[in-house]
């Protein structure tokens, strides 16, 4: 019986993680899309201080720090990512969110079903 409780705790805290990141990621995304008028070609620009920004904010720092670890010989400078992929990170924000909340919701059927 104790190793059940245990189990359900890991699956609940998993389950609020996979929520939490899933609910931000889906806010950058929507943000940027609000921030880039409807067919225009610009890269969208996130406010200051919004989730867009802080979403933006990690994913380069983390994107600097595995490319450094890959390639150790290429300087920090030159780790940029390409203007297709800047343009059009408020879609990949929208589908990896969209991905975690539906693995959230695979975890509670799942959990569910052993019920």
């Amino acid at each position: 019986m104790n190793h059940v409780l245990i189990l359900v705790v890991l699956g609940a805290l998993v389950l609020a993680v996979l929520l939490w990141f899933g609910v931000r990621l889906l806010l950058a995304g929507r943000q940027l899309d609000g921030a880039t008028p409807a067919g225009s070609s610009r890269i969208p620009v996130a406010r200051s201080g919004s989730v867009a920004a802080k979403v933006d904010q990690r994913l380069l720092r983390t994107r600097a720090a595995v490319e450094t670890l890959v390639m150790p010989e290429v300087e920090h400078d030159e780790l940029q990512p390409s203007a297709g992929a800047h343009r059009h990170r408020a879609q990949t924000y929208l589908v990896l969110g969209t991905g975690l909340l539906g693995l959230a919701a695979c975890l509670v059927i799942g959990f569910l079903l052993v019920l």
